[in-house]
């Protein structure tokens, strides 16, 4: 049997060369996509774990938000469909693992609206299942001392706004000189994974209050 030429060496090592990096970029996307959405997952059920330790050694722990500094956690946050829940925290300066709360608006429960903001990423933000919500669903938010459900009237993926649009924010929302009578909760997220101006937008009531 004749030796292989140096041609055929060379298009095999060529042929092995594209298998392998084929292989390394399959598996770097599949760990963009689902492994580090399942750390961000994981981070955030063992933040809740701890944040409801916490409670349970200091029932006011997180329970004053109005005057709770900016990154400070308020409450989680748990979507229809999830076992997921995501920490609330003071601003949106920082969306890693968690929701913010603009801290102007209301907080948890309390009459008004209480806006948050999130993000949707191809790894898996806590906005990522945001367009699969719909009117009638139930969202919680978690405090120290009570449970809230929240029952969307607006699906997010019905209204689209722009971040110059702060109504979203009043207490009743487009309707600023208005006495707000309920408690509201707006949900806010990028609506393209990729960079756009727009914004995803829905409106939930509170319909429900239990003490945790």
């Amino acid at each position: 049997m004749s030796e292989p030429t140096p041609k055929r060496w060379t298009f095999r090592l060529a042929v092995a060369l594209v298998a392998v990096t084929l292989v390394a970029v399959v598996a770097v996307g599949w760990w963009w996509l689902w492994g580090t959405g399942q750390q961000n997952v994981d981070r955030a059920n063992n933040f809740a774990t701890a944040y409801l330790s916490g409670c349970d050694l200091d029932p006011g722990f997180g329970g004053t938000p109005e005057t709770d500094s900016s990154g400070a956690t308020v409450g989680l946050l748990t979507l229809p469909g999830s076992s997921t829940s995501w920490p609330i925290r003071v601003g949106d300066a920082s969306l890693d693992g968690g929701v913010g709360w603009y801290q102007q608006t209301a907080a948890p429960g309390q009459v008004g609206n209480m806006a948050l903001v999130g993000r949707r990423l191809p790894s898996g933000g806590p906005f990522d299942n945001i367009l699969n919500l719909n009117v009638g669903d139930n969202i919680t938010v978690t405090t120290c001392a009570s449970v809230f459900t929240y029952t969307i009237v607006t699906a997010p993926r019905d209204l689209t706004v722009q971040p110059s649009d702060t109504w979203v924010l009043d207490a009743v929302p487009d309707d600023p000189a208005a006495m707000p009578t309920a408690a509201w909760l707006t949900l806010i997220a990028n609506r393209d994974v990729a960079s756009s101006p727009d914004r995803a937008v829905g409106f939930a009531k509170l319909t429900a209050t239990n003490a945790r």
